[in-house]
């Protein structure tokens, strides 16, 4: 008991510390932005939707996500950068769609890492939350087994 109660209040205090910044999203909703992003994607590779048009779309999307995913404000001023690069004739519009696809990519990843972890860390607090109060009602126990 003492130890899950340690424990558990150390998880507590960690979720704290991410509940006082940016929570990071959930894996369902990491899993729904990849499916949106392939539709996009076979939208695009079919010539039904042009590339620029599917990165508005999926950008949209992405800032409908609530809570905000964490530094999306970095992705976005990063096209933008991007944009002026393109409009300054500093990089092609080949060079500007790898720089972003590359960027996007990596993002997703951080995304997904993040989700993960904060759903392993959940799943842990939960076991440990549910092993102290198995341990409280067994203290609530009397020495014959039965409740008071």
């Amino acid at each position: 008991m003492q130890r899950a109660g340690l424990a558990g209040w150390l998880i507590i205090a960690g979720l704290s510390g991410c509940a006082a910044g940016i929570l990071p999203p959930s894996e369902s909703t990491i899993a729904i932005l990849q499916s949106y992003r392939n539709q996009l994607d076979s939208r695009v590779a079919s010539g039904h939707l042009p590339r620029a048009q599917a990165r508005d779309l999926l950008y949209a999307k992405l800032v409908e996500i609530q809570p905000p995913l964490p530094n999306l404000g970095d992705l976005m001023e990063f096209r933008k950068q991007v944009e002026v690069q393109v409009e300054a004739k500093v990089l092609t519009p080949e060079q500007a769609e790898a720089k972003l696809a590359a960027n996007e990519s990596e993002m997703m990843t951080r995304w997904e890492e993040m989700a993960a972890k904060y759903a392993r860390e959940q799943r842990e607090f939960d076991r440990l939350k549910k092993e102290q109060e198995r341990g409280f009602q067994q203290q609530q126990m009397p020495v014959g087994g039965r409740p008071f």
